[in-house]
């Protein structure tokens, strides 16, 4: 059987990050991102308002273009999150070549790392996680607790 993931905080704050999607899924990490990190770049033809709105911003960069590679150069972690499975693998397998960390959006057994459910509360910052299991109880307690935290 394997192992549980290790949770573990790190300083992201000056490392490249690439998302290539720019849906729901990829927004939703952009927005988590925001608060922990300053170079974040969204590759997608096609992106939601509210990452067009962070583009014109000047909060992220938006590449309007399909997955290739090259967006993958300088890269220290990477979230696949488009909607094309096989698109998602082609970039896991070419973050694995460069020893890049990778989560994908569509199958949690590829991720090198699971994305948590974040609670941020002041100078605490608490990660909540199901090793991909079930995000549903991930973000029931973290709902919970962030009540908890308010009383």
């Amino acid at each position: 059987m394997k192992k549980p993931y290790f949770p573990l905080f790190t300083d992201i704050s000056d490392k490249k990050i690439v998302v290539v999607g720019g849906g729901k899924i990829a927004t939703r990490r952009v927005d988590t991102l925001l608060e922990f990190a300053d170079d974040i770049s969204v590759a997608a033809p096609e992106a939601s308002k509210r990452i067009r709105k962070l583009a014109k911003e000047g909060y992220i960069v938006w590449k309007e273009c399909a997955y290739q590679a090259e967006l993958l150069t300088g890269a220290d972690l990477v979230l696949a999150a488009t909607d094309d499975a096989a698109c998602n693998e082609k970039i896991v397998e070419d973050c694995r070549a460069r020893g890049i960390l990778v989560n994908t959006a569509h199958k949690k057994e590829l991720c090198d790392f699971y994305f948590p459910g974040i609670l941020r509360q002041e100078e605490l910052v608490i990660g909540f996680g199901s090793n991909g299991r079930s995000h549903k109880k991930v973000r029931e307690i973290r709902e919970k607790m962030e009540q908890m935290l308010r009383e």
